[in-house]
């Protein structure tokens, strides 16, 4: 077995990826959660990937995903029939020495909540269960645009794209959205502003932010996140006409008909939320985290 540590993917390897992904994904019967749209995007320079092969076969994966200074997330996965050999034992070791390098104390990794090998290694890694979140999705019936709900917001509360200008509004909307320091939460802002695959709408009510939510389609699915309300906002309907205001405009612009989106298991007034206007839960995602010694 060889392990090769990657500064941003090829195709070919991002084919490999994905081919064992849907090998994992059917014999385990469960949905693995790789962030694919970061893996196509890698930053150069920044050592995320990690794959191993037997010969020329790939037989495991593993990608580090970071979003803020604190923390890195974890997910991977081994070919079934190459489990019990020490693969994803090697995988994490190495991405824990890339973490322990740049100096993120802790790591968060993700496991599909029917994963019985998932849930083995990270027992016996010494993992602690942080949370977990529901994958849910929506389907607009055919012949049936979604509908904006009739609030005493509707006629004042306005979507628009982000623009460069925008940089401070959305740290501060990630900073109380996301308890997020104030550098991180600029440093997610300014990538956002840049980011060509993604539109982000800033949501004003009488021509102040209020919220954000962000939109990536791919492959016919539109997939919501990024979405928070200021907290002197919440509980008033705001985020629920946000998030159907998103929806008609993506259905309308691009006739997407299916849009997916992940909620915290813990957070019942988002879940909630999601539920009125029409998303179901598929399955989850346990998180668990190892917190790393300096």
């Amino acid at each position: 077995m060889k392990l090769i540590e990657k500064q941003g993917l090829s195709e070919q390897e991002l084919r490999d990826i994905r081919a064992l992904a849907d090998l994992c994904n059917a014999e385990d019967s469960i949905t693995l959660k790789l962030n694919w749209e970061m893996l196509s995007e890698r930053p150069a320079g920044v050592t995320n990937d990690f794959l191993m092969y037997e010969g020329e076969k790939l037989i495991g994966f593993l990608g580090i995903y970071s979003f803020r200074s604190t923390e890195a997330e974890i997910s991977g996965m081994v070919h079934p029939q190459h489990r019990r050999k020490g693969v994803f034992t090697q995988l994490a070791d190495a991405a824990t020495e890339e973490c322990r390098r740049r100096g993120i104390p802790k790591l968060i990794f993700i496991c599909q909540e029917r994963s019985v090998s998932g849930k083995a290694f990270l027992q016996a890694r010494g993992a602690v269960y942080s949370f977990s979140e529901h994958w849910m999705e929506m389907r607009v019936p055919d012949g049936q645009p979604p509908q904006v709900p009739d609030t005493r917001q509707a006629e004042a509360l306005e979507l628009r794209l982000v623009t460069a200008d925008d940089v401070e509004v959305l740290t501060e909307l990630n900073r109380q959205g996301f308890d997020m320091s104030y550098e991180d939460a600029k440093v997610f802002a300014e990538k956002t502003v840049t980011d060509g695959k993604e539109n982000t709408y800033v949501a004003e009510l009488g021509g102040k932010p209020i919220g954000k939510l962000a939109v990536r389609v791919d492959e016919g699915a539109a997939f919501i996140f990024g979405f928070c309300v200021l907290t002197e906002y919440r509980g008033r309907g705001c985020g629920r006409e946000i998030l159907a205001r998103t929806i008609e405009r993506i259905y309308r612009e691009g006739g997407t008909v299916r849009f997916e989106l992940e909620v915290a298991a813990d957070n019942p007034r988002a879940l909630g939320l999601y539920e009125s206007c029409g998303f179901r839960a598929l399955n989850a995602n346990d998180y668990y985290t190892i917190e790393l010694d300096g």
